[in-house]
């Protein structure tokens, strides 16, 4: 059988929809958008399945999620929904939803994730360790990024673009569904619905910006030239769900990445090992099971010390010569 070509753009809203639909906060406004972008094109459902097939590879989805959605009634609660998909979703003791902010400020702490809304209706979905300040005037709806990683819903406003401010980058939308991750000076702009401008901050009008559509990802960092390029978007968009996926990354860097998560910090405490590779799907927030998974899957041994797990190699099992 042929290979079926999926365009980049539909890719992209199936991910979006895939990481939705498995995230603790799943609604039946959700799942009635859901059920409407399927209707909307044949193509959707094959792009929908075949962006589950990576989640069923990986043990992370039952197989009849696409069904289980489709035919269940529209109003429908959440506990219902969780328990019928049953999905293991990681929603820790720290992980809060709408809470107020203090003069436009919102953040979540180390292992914490939020959900707000902004004045003009817009969703924001703010990840561990993120910081934002929003600012709102007749002319603009501007939000300064300062640390972390957000999601933004952005609602249609034709008088007022919307910016996000990230380092020396600014995004500028009006209805769009994107996502910006801020790492001290490196930015990574992912588009998953919609269209958006990418320039310089030092650039106002615009004359040196990029469009970004679904599927793109931007990412620029001190020193190097912003590259733009179309990856695979279930690892990048995971973390909605609570999860970390990795494909074939390095020890150090699947680390860092949980690191971010919990207040039990992973260390490697023998270089040898840290460009070890990985993959699979991850729960984020318990290093302490990560580190388990890890001792068994790659030749290293793990000890606590302290307050933090320290990963060292396992002579017994490194590969000789």
């Amino acid at each position: 059988m042929a290979a079926v070509h999926i365009r980049p753009e539909i890719r992209a809203e199936a991910a979006a929809w895939l990481a939705r639909l498995r995230a603790e906060n799943r609604s039946a406004a959700d799942e009635k958008g859901f059920r409407t972008w399927l209707a909307r094109d044949p193509a959707h459902t094959t792009a929908f399945e075949a962006v589950s097939a990576v989640w069923e590879t990986a043990g992370a989805l039952p197989h009849n999620l696409l069904n289980q959605v489709s035919s269940r009634p529209t109003e429908v609660g959440r506990r219902a929904v969780l328990t019928g998909l049953s999905i293991a979703v990681v929603v820790g003791s720290t992980f809060t939803f709408w809470r107020a902010a203090y003069a436009g400020v919102y953040e979540t702490d180390v292992g914490e994730q939020k959900h707000i809304s902004l004045d003009d209706g817009t969703q924001v979905f703010l990840d561990t360790d993120t910081r934002i300040k929003v600012d709102f005037t007749d002319a603009l709806r501007r939000v300064d990024l300062q640390k972390g990683r957000a999601n933004f819903r952005v609602a249609p406003d034709a008088k007022r673009p919307f910016v996000v401010n990230a380092a020396k980058r600014e995004i500028v939308a009006t209805q769009t569904t994107f996502d910006v991750r801020r790492d001290g000076e490196k930015v990574s702009v992912v588009l998953i619905q919609g269209r958006a401008t990418v320039r310089p901050n030092s650039d106002p009008d615009g004359k040196r910006g990029d469009v970004l559509t679904a599927g793109e990802r931007m990412v620029d960092a001190p020193g190097l030239v912003a590259k733009t390029d179309r990856p695979n978007l279930l690892p990048l968009l995971a973390w909605q769900s609570g999860q970390a996926i990795f494909e074939n990354d390095t020890l150090a860097q699947a680390v860092d990445e949980m690191n971010r998560y919990s207040s039990v910090k992973l260390e490697i405490a023998d270089p040898t090992i840290a460009k070890l590779h990985l993959s699979g799907v991850y729960r984020v927030g318990d290093n302490a099971a990560f580190a388990r998974s890890v001792s068994t899957l790659l030749p290293v041994v793990v000890s606590l010390v302290g307050d933090r797990l320290d990963i060292s190699a396992d002579v017994t099992r490194m590969p000789q010569g």
